[in-house]
Order: C-alpha cells, then structure tokens, then sequence
C-alpha cells in the first residue's frame, strides 16, 4: 500500500521561502511559492511524501491563484495529471472563518486523463453549535454564542465518492472534464466553469434588504482605518488590496438607496504602519484580538525586562563590595568615582 496524505494547512499564511529553496526535492521542477502566501509550499511538500493519494483542504484561492508562481504551479500539476478532483464546499462550514474553501484532490497513479469536478455550495444541513468566546476579556470567554454552521450531509458525501470513482457528470452537481478541456479554459480549476447548471426562475430578495446587506458589509470594512508606506505594503503583500471598486451610487440611488463609500485602506510614500479604530460603535473585534496579543507580548517583554534587570544586579553586587574594583570600572566608561 502507497503512503497518503489528509491535510488541513492553515490558510494563506506568510512563509520565509528557504535560502536553497530552488535546490529543495519539493520544489524541483517548479517555481517557488510566494512568500505572501504558503498555500502552495504545503501542496508541494505534502505531494513530495506521498507516492499514491492525498487529499487538501484549502481556501479558493488555491484553485484561483492570483501570483504568477502559484498559476505557473497549478498548471504544472495539471500537466502532470496528479490531480483527480476538486471540490467546492458550502460557505459557514467553520466556527472560526466563513472564508470560502474547496478540497483538492491528488493522485499520483490516476488511470484516467480526466478531472472530476464537483460544486457542493449548495448540498449542506444545517446544525447550531455552542462555542465560547476566544477573545475580548471574561464578559466575552465566558459568554457561550450559540452560531449555526453548515454540515455536508452523508448522502452527499457517498454521492460525490461515487461522482469521483465513476467520473459522472450530472447538471447542477458534477462534470467529468478531460485534461485538454481545463487547458482550453486557461488552466481553470473551478467545477462551476465546466458544470452545467439548471436554469431555475426565483424570486430574489427586495432590493432594500441586499442594499441594507451591502451597506452592512463596507461598514465593518470601514471599522477600521490602515494607512501604510508603499514599499511594505508590497513587501506584505497588501499591494493587491489596492485596488478600484466601481461606484454603484447611481445604480443604488435609482432603487432610492444610498450607498456606503469604502474607506479602509490606503497607501503613502511616508514610511510607517498607521491603524485606527473609525468607529463609535463600540471596538471591532479586530482590535480586540490585537489588543490581546500584543498585551501578552508586552508581558513577555515586561519578564524579560526583570530578567535582564535581575541579572545586572547579580553582575553589580560583587562590585558593590569591592570598591577597587567599581572605581577601575567607572573610570573606564568615563564616570569619576570615589570611595572612602
């Protein structure tokens, strides 16, 4: 039996690429991950310990990437047929993020030249969880929230398995797509690009309840205010935040809404990181969460601070009882000293 993988990596985290990365078993062949994002140097070095299955729970951006490195990868894996299916998940699947996510799957011993690809956003139960608040002082750590999350059911999971062992394709659901398919459609590997959808009439919401939705939306973004120096934006990666959003105020103005301008970020030729909180309405919860870390961090400093302070002490005492001695080294570093 071959070795395989299941993997969970955390999401779009920064990573510091290895000076000899290039030489690396993982990365020959391909081009190196960005160092604004580790999606990538997961897949690669998961892949590198495996010789039959396995299996990556990741965000969408895996699927969709942006950088040229992470398409020049993607692209790389499709050439070599290692992966035989992607799944897209229904959204508020986890306590802790609502980012959207999808299941890739690899197989380095596929008998077939096709992609099964699968759209489950929209197969999932749902199930009321009780969680405690992580952050914001006892008032919140105390608190139980109740939140109700999405759940793929059972019946669907047997259903995809066997939409994968079979490669089906079935409107609304699956599509079974040949390699020269997803190379024809710019290296996609999106299931909703190849799956055909059924054409159902629905009524959708008033228009005041998206719009009042939306709003809601740019003034959580709005909370909070960042101001950063050009350069480290870019070396951050933050660079692609900066970007331009159409003005809907005269399509929101002629369902006789108003629409909330965007404010959040922006970027400055003056060095420096400026936050600030820009809302009355008590503090985001973002702040909250930096605020505790960086009490803890202060805290470590605080210790260190008595630790080096102790030491010094430990050093100075045996002096203090040689008077020679302090006098030679007061001397030394400029300061006239005199004992009796």
């Amino acid at each position: 039996m071959g070795t395989s993988l299941i993997s969970n990596p955390p999401y779009n985290m920064r990573w510091k690429q290895p000076g000899l990365a290039g030489f690396m078993p993982q990365y020959q062949g391909y081009e190196i991950p960005p160092e604004s994002n580790a999606n990538y140097a997961f897949i690669l070095c998961g892949l590198s310990k495996i010789d039959d299955k396995a299996v990556f729970l990741l965000p969408m951006s895996a699927i969709e990437p942006r950088n040229k490195n992470e398409i020049s990868i993607r692209n790389m894996l499709i050439e070599q047929n290692v992966i035989s299916a992607v799944i897209l998940l229904p959204g508020k699947m986890f306590e802790s993020t609502d980012i959207a996510t999808c299941i890739i799957l690899f197989d380095k011993n596929k008998q077939t030249r096709k992609i099964e690809m699968i759209d489950m956003r929209d197969c999932f139960d749902q199930e009321i969880r009780e969680q405690n608040g992580q952050f914001g002082g006892k008032s919140h750590e105390n608190r139980t929230y109740r939140k109700t999350v999405n759940v793929i059911t059972q019946e669907t999971m047997e259903k995809a398995i066997d939409a994968i062992n079979e490669m089906k394709s079935e409107k609304g659901f699956c599509a079974s797509v040949s390699q020269e398919q997803v190379k024809d459609n710019n290296y996609s590997l999106n299931p909703s690009n190849y799956i055909d959808f059924l054409q159902e009439e629905h009524e959708h919401r008033p228009y005041k309840d998206i719009i009042t939705d939306y709003n809601r939306i740019i003034r959580q973004k709005n909370q909070i205010y960042i101001r950063m120096n050009k350069t480290a934006a870019k070396r951050l990666g933050y660079d692609c935040m900066d970007v331009e959003h159409p003005d809907l105020t005269q399509t929101f103005s002629l369902m006789g809404e108003k629409i909330e301008k965007e404010n959040y970020i922006s970027f400055s030729a003056s060095d420096g990181i400026e936050i600030k909180c820009s809302t009355k309405e008590g503090i985001p919860n973002l702040i909250i969460m930096f605020l505790n870390f960086w009490k803890q961090h202060i805290i470590y400093l605080n210790n260190e601070e008595i630790r080096i302070l102790a030491e010094l002490r430990d050093a100075v005492l045996p002096d203090l009882m040689s008077g020679t001695k302090l006098i030679m080294k007061a001397r030394c570093i400029g300061i006239e000293a005199k004992t009796d």
